[in-house]
């Protein structure tokens, strides 16, 4: 890979947010962390269970490539189940967290110079993903007084013949919006190849999950554990594919990561046992704090003028206090010990804004609108 390459991939800004609070937590000084997406509920005692058995039964060495076949079947059944959606266990592939499941998919569906459509905002490691595996990011941008949605009239136009894939986030970080059905239909009719990351897929709140599958059968579907199972660490996800790539794609994940962790697949077959009531319980909890958040940040005269339904983000509109959110996230977190996500990360078009992860407790969360309350007032 060359060094003229590598010079232009983007730092990955929340990283960059959370290793700077680090340092200052090394002082002893206390920060609030509204800005990483990793949920705080401890991981269930089912996943942990199926973890310890997994040790005891020595279940601790390299799994097939595409991973055990009774997690395979398990998330086959699963989509029947909630979607009514027949997917073979031959389609679905395990991989070290959903970030190898984006590249793998990426790898097999461009080649040098494709050009690749992002709908901004998008999660920040896709332009650099496809920039490192020789695609060219277009951007499709969205916007909040159309409730992020994708414009499919304007999707169409960017269409040419060296687009050859469309990578779609739904739920979406950073918004926490889920693309409408009218919305995946119509990309469904659309010649074009799709990624689907729906890695928060059933942290629905307005709505029944969805996925692309149901109207474009051909797509390739990112999914995983670590968002819906608080299974961050765990590092399991996993790629729907159409049969025709899943031995190339098998050959890849032989080659670059010979397996996903296999006591990790084990837990995850505990995870979906998780019984509904506490899943029905876990949403509601969400449901809350973003309520929450919301009412303290209109409050605050913070921007906000879409309707967040998923996930557990907030996107908020911050051009009345700064022209680079970079500098407003650093500037928080040295003056008032909050950090935040800073829009620069997600697109462009937003550096006005900066994103709050609403994953953590209330209390983290009730602390931390009151520091960037403090921020407002004193300091803008």
């Amino acid at each position: 890979m060359n060094s003229d390459l590598l010079d232009d991939i983007e730092p990955f800004y929340v990283m960059e947010i959370l290793e700077e609070a680090q340092k200052y937590e090394k002082k002893g000084i206390d920060i609030s962390h509204l800005e990483i997406g990793e949920p705080t509920q401890k991981t269930n005692k089912l996943i942990k269970q199926y973890a310890k058995k997994a040790i005891s039964n020595n279940h601790d060495r390299y799994s097939h490539s595409l991973g055990i076949q009774s997690l395979r079947e398990a998330i086959s059944k699963k989509y029947k189940k909630e979607m009514d959606i027949d997917i073979s266990q031959n389609e679905v592939i395990i991989t070290t967290g959903s970030s190898a499941a984006i590249m793998l998919g990426l790898i097999t569906s461009i080649e040098q110079g494709d050009e690749v459509i992002l709908v901004e905002p998008y999660y920040p490691c896709y332009p650099q993903i496809v920039k490192i595996f020789g695609g060219q990011p277009k951007l499709l941008t969205t916007y909040p007084e159309e409730n992020f949605q994708i414009d499919i009239s304007r999707l169409k136009k960017m269409i040419t013949k060296r687009t050859k894939l469309l990578i779609i986030n739904s739920p979406s970080n950073p918004t926490g919006v889920t693309q409408s059905s009218e919305v995946l239909k119509s990309i469904a009719k659309l010649d074009i190849k799709v990624i689907s990351d729906e890695i928060y897929q059933g942290l629905n709140y307005a709505q029944s999950p969805d996925t692309i599958l149901k109207y474009k059968r051909d797509s390739l579907v990112v999914n995983g554990f670590s968002k819906f199972y608080s299974m961050t660490g765990w590092r399991l996800g996993y790629l729907i594919a159409p049969k025709k790539m899943v031995r190339n794609i098998q050959k890849l994940q032989q080659n670059m990561f010979i397996c996903a962790p296999t006591i990790s697949q084990y837990s995850a077959l505990g995870a979906l046992k998780i019984n509904y009531k506490e899943i029905n319980k876990m949403k509601a909890e969400y449901i809350d704090k973003k309520d929450l958040i919301l009412n303290k940040l209109e409050d605050l005269g913070i921007g906000v003028n879409y309707k967040p339904d998923s996930a557990f983000y907030i996107f908020c509109n911050m051009e009345s206090f700064c022209q680079d959110s970079l500098e407003l996230s650093l500037d928080m977190l040295q003056k008032v010990n909050l950090a935040v996500a800073p829009g620069k990360d997600f697109g462009p078009n937003y550096n006005q804004y900066i994103r709050l992860s609403y994953a953590s407790s209330i209390t983290n969360l009730r602390k931390g609108l009151k520091k960037l309350k403090k921020y407002i007032s004193e300091y803008t």
